[in-house]
């Protein structure tokens, strides 16, 4: 699978644990690229929001290469 693709995919449908299907559902993101449109301090208040889900996200994205689409854009760094 192509970097790029992976961030459209259905979450349900990619190799990661149950846990981040489950949290990602109850957060209401059906895609890694919805997560990335969101702001990080909107993703960490949710309630549905855990540090062991947001690990998973970091070590999905270094795996293909994309961990650096999870900063904000130069200038927009609230968190």
């Amino acid at each position: 699978m192509e970097n790029q693709e992976i961030l459209l995919r259905p979450i349900h449908k990619l190799r990661v644990s149950k846990e981040f299907k489950k949290g990602s559902q109850a957060m209401g993101f059906g895609t890694l690229q919805e997560i990335l449109k969101e702001a990080p301090g909107s993703i960490m208040g949710n309630e549905s929001f855990n540090y062991v889900w947001f690990g998973e996200l970091i070590d999905i994205l270094t795996a293909h290469g994309l961990l650096h689409l999870l900063q904000p854009t130069q200038g927009n760094s609230r968190v």
